[in-house]
């Protein structure tokens, strides 16, 4: 009997929906680790940063312990959670569970769209970082030092959900040989004009931004479907007044759990 065309169509066009299906869902759970080594000498002994942006964390399993393994094995100073740890309120103690695997090391959290849009206590995430090791960094600033070298990490509120204080831009680094990282979440804040007119003033070693999630599908870095907040930015480095802005693809997903040409990752600094 022959089949009907039609039905051939049918078929070829469900496989390649499969594999598509397939290939993203895997896509979602395979987290690259990215390094940058942005010393200003090869021969200074590096403050060692980790960024995770767009954890997305809903639970606490597995995968999200050998992340957080992974990653500890790489001996950071510090690892900065750039925004959307979480996108829901009861997700507090998954989150607790992946920051205590990093201790001693403080992680340090500033706060992307979704801790507002989901409800989150603040109080009680700030009460749960303080218990196990980390920090929020909510219009705030953290110092750390080691070696005779000290890093200060300035974290705003996020821009599209939050209230980001931009007097804090204006604010100078308690030493002039300190290193300055600015931390936001959503990376369109930083083409705001008020931002680039106070950023002209000033001088980031590094600024950090996620929320893009690298447009989560993507095509030879083409990513027509970014959210709110995205700009014009997908991911990688971008030149913005004062600084040199870092927008990561993040390590987990949002409404989908699925990724394709926008790979998850991790980000290590050595600065």
């Amino acid at each position: 009997m022959k089949i009907p065309r039609i039905l051939w169509l049918g078929v070829l066009v469900t496989a390649l929906l499969t594999v598509f299906a397939v290939s993203a869902s895997l896509g979602a759970k395979q987290v690259v680790v990215v390094r940058h080594d942005l010393r200003a000498s090869a021969d200074l002994q590096p403050i060692r940063l980790v960024q995770i942006s767009d954890l997305h964390l809903k639970a606490f399993g597995a995968h999200e312990q050998g992340l957080a393994e992974q990653l500890f094995a790489l001996a950071p100073d510090v690892v900065i959670l750039s925004g959307d740890a979480v996108d829901r309120a009861d997700a507090l103690p998954m989150l607790q569970s992946f920051v205590r695997a990093f201790a001693p090391v403080p992680v340090l959290l500033v706060p992307g769209n979704w801790e507002h849009w989901s409800g989150l206590d603040f109080l009680g995430l700030q009460s749960m970082l303080a218990s196990s090791g980390g920090q929020l960094l909510l219009n705030e600033r953290w110092t750390f030092s080691r070696g005779g070298r000290s890093l200060v990490v300035m974290g705003l509120d996020d821009d599209t959900a939050g209230q980001p204080d931009l007097q804090l831009l204006d604010t100078r680094a308690p030493s002039k040989d300190a290193l300055t990282v600015l931390v936001q979440h959503s990376p369109e804040f930083f083409d705001k004009a008020d931002v680039a007119k106070r950023m002209a003033n000033q001088r980031f070693d590094l600024c950090l931004a996620g929320h893009t999630h690298g447009g989560q599908f993507a095509v030879g870095g083409w990513a027509p479907i970014r959210p709110r907040g995205s700009g014009r930015f997908v991911a990688g480095f971008y030149d913005v007044p004062g600084c040199s802005l870092f927008v990561s693809r993040g390590a987990g997903t949002s409404l989908l759990p699925m990724r394709l040409g926008a790979r998850a990752e991790v980000v290590v600094f050595d600065l």
